[in-house]
C-alpha cells in the first residue's frame, strides 16, 4: 500500500529539498522538477505550496535571515570583550553564509531588480537595532581608548564587505582556478582567521 503524507509532510519535505538542492547546485542550477524529485513530490505538488522556484528560495532566504540576524544581535549583546565581540561576528558569517551560499547573490539580484521589496523585508527585520548595539560598543571602546575612534557606519561596512564578498565571489573563483565548492571552502576557512586578525589591527590604536 502506497504511503500518505500529510499536509505539512509533504511541504517540509519539499522545502527541505529545495534547501539542499539550492545550497549544492545554487539558484540557477535547480529546477523546480529537480525539487519535486528529491522530496519524493510531483511538480503540481510544489507549485500547489510554494507556488514557484522563487517564493520558495524566498521562504528559505527569511528562514536563513532571521537566524543570522538573531546570531548577530546576541554577539552584539553579550558582555564579551569587544575584540572578542568582533571575532564572533564575523565567525557568525562564516559559519552561516556556507549553509546558505545563495544568499548574497540573492540580495544582490534582489538590488538590481526589485529594491523596494527588499528593502520593506529588511527593515521588518529591525537592522536599527544591531546598528544601535554596535554604536554603543564602540563608544564604550573609543572612549576607553582601546580602538580607533572609527565611525560605525564605515566598520560596520568593512565587516559585511569583508564578510560577504568571499561568498559572492565563490562561483566565479571555483571556476577560473578550477576548485571544487569543498576546496573553496577550505580557503575560506583559512581566509576567515586572516579577515579576523585584518579587522583586529585596523581598530587597534
Amino acid at each position: 500500500m502506497a504511503r500518505r503524507y500529510s499536509t505539512s509532510d509533504v511541504s517540509d519535505r519539499i522545502l527541505n529539498a529545495a534547501r539542499e538542492l539550492f545550497i549544492a547546485n545554487g539558484y540557477e542550477g535547480t529546477s523546480i522538477r529537480d525539487i519535486a524529485a528529491a522530496s519524493g513530490a510531483n511538480v503540481a505538488h510544489v507549485k500547489y505550496y510554494f507556488n514557484s522556484k522563487a517564493n520558495l528560495f524566498e521562504i528559505i532566504f527569511d528562514e536563513a535571515f532571521e537566524i543570522l540576524v538573531k546570531r548577530v544581535f546576541a554577539t552584539l549583546s553579550s558582555d564579551m570583550p569587544f575584540f572578542e565581540i568582533v571575532e564572533n561576528w564575523i565567525n557568525t558569517y562564516y559559519e552561516m553564509l556556507p549553509k546558505y551560499p545563495q544568499i548574497p547573490m540573492f540580495i544582490l539580484n534582489e538590488i538590481n531588480h526589485g529594491p523596494d521589496a527588499l528593502a520593506d523585508k529588511l527593515i521588518k527585520k529591525n537592522p536599527q537595532k544591531i546598528f544601535n548595539k554596535l554604536a554603543e560598543k564602540m563608544e564604550e571602546e573609543i572612549a576607553k581608548g582601546t580602538i580607533k575612534n572609527i565611525p560605525v557606519i564605515d566598520f560596520g561596512l568593512d565587516i559585511l564587505s569583508l564578510c560577504l564578498f568571499p561568498f559572492i565571489f565563490g562561483g566565479f573563483a571555483t571556476r577560473i582556478a578550477k576548485k571544487s565548492g569543498a576546496e573553496y571552502n577550505t580557503i575560506l576557512k583559512e581566509h576567515k582567521q586572516h579577515v579576523i586578525d585584518f579587522v583586529k589591527s585596523a581598530l587597534r590604536p
